[in-house]
Order: C-alpha cells, then structure tokens, then sequence
C-alpha cells in the first residue's frame, strides 16, 4: 500500500485554521492513489479526526488558538490492505487569538 514520504506542507496559519498541502505524490509503496485521508490531533491527544482530501490543498478549521497540532496523511490504492499506514506527521501551531479590528469594533474606541 502507498505511504507519504513526506509531511505534510504548512501553506498558511491563522488562530483557528491550518491550509496544507498533503505531499502525496511523493510515496512509497503501491498505487494509484483512489483516496487522500488527513488525520490530526493536538500533540497531546489521540488521533481522532480524519477527512477525506479531493484537492491539491486542504483547509484544517474549527482549531483551537495557540495549539500545537500534528497531521499526518493516509493514501489508499484499490484492492484489498490498500491503505497504507500513515505518512510522517507536519507538527504546528495555530496563531495566538486576536483582537477584533474591523471597522465595525473600532466605532467603540
């Protein structure tokens, strides 16, 4: 089965997103690729959500502000034991929360 050689690529970061690129086309292992998978969780955490990847790049949202996060990608070839055990993990950190300042919050100073 096919296996990232790769981490993921870190493209942005904002206080409660992650864009990344998933780096499959560089593997080991079997293919086509039929399925792109990401998996994250905080360093501290178990690895309990996964989403499906149908683009070149992907937006990771609803994280929590300055959290450490790991991702990591699963490929899938067809045919039976086609996923491959996970690629090697991205660790990151969402952006610290921020102050509201749009036009809007500034009518209040």
């Amino acid at each position: 089965p096919p296996t990232p050689i790769a981490p993921p690529e870190l493209l942005a970061v904002g206080a409660t997103y992650l864009w990344i690129k998933p780096n499959a086309n560089s593997i080991i292992g079997d293919g086509p690729i039929i399925l792109k998978e990401v998996e994250y969780r905080t360093t501290t955490g178990t690895w309990a959500e996964t989403h499906i990847v149908d683009s070149p790049n992907y937006k990771l949202w609803h994280l929590d502000p300055d959290v450490e996060y790991e991702i990591r990608v699963l490929l899938t070839r067809p045919g039976e034991g086609g996923t491959g055990p996970p690629g090697p993990p991205l660790t990151t950190r969402t952006k610290c929360a921020g102050k509201d300042v749009s036009p809007a919050a500034l009518l209040f100073f």
